[in-house]
């Protein structure tokens, strides 16, 4: 990644394609209710659980992300798959935040990592990309 981390290509003029601290999913009891309740979508080695439900902050939607350390042993590789995927959801939110928007509904979101190593650049944010929007088009109702 070369440049500024400020936007994100195809960003709105005048906005910055940022995460904060309250688009991020916390809380043992919500978390568990969006594991348990919320619907699949599956891009192999991605798996995105989403629960439409209305949210205690002013974004559209929250969203957690989880490598289990079963799957990648060592916490450098974690850290960077965790790293790979926040950087990916930030630099893309701005499409999705608008289709929840249209909808008028708030998500919240648990991205979860199943592969054993990190991928490179280039392929996670593929795949990262066409899973929201995969499952922004099969839950949330509102086509483009």
């Amino acid at each position: 990644m070369s440049g500024p981390r400020t936007s994100a290509p195809g960003t709105p003029a005048g906005t910055r394609a940022t995460f904060r601290k309250h688009e991020r999913l916390s809380g043992r009891d919500r978390l568990k209710l969006v594991a348990t309740e919320g619907k699949v979508v599956k891009e192999f080695p991605f798996r995105l659980v989403g629960l439409l439900m209305p949210l205690d902050t002013p974004a559209q939607a929250q969203v957690a992300f989880a490598v289990p350390k079963r799957n990648v042993r060592l916490a450098v590789h974690r850290n960077r798959v965790k790293r790979h995927m926040r950087e990916a959801f930030r630099l893309n939110k701005h499409r999705w935040y608008e289709r929840l928007q249209q909808a008028g509904n708030q998500c919240a979101w648990l991205l979860i990592f199943q592969g054993t190593g990190p991928l490179p650049w280039e392929e996670s944010s593929r795949k990262i990309s066409r899973i929201f929007d995969r499952w922004t088009q099969e839950h949330v109702g509102v086509d483009r």
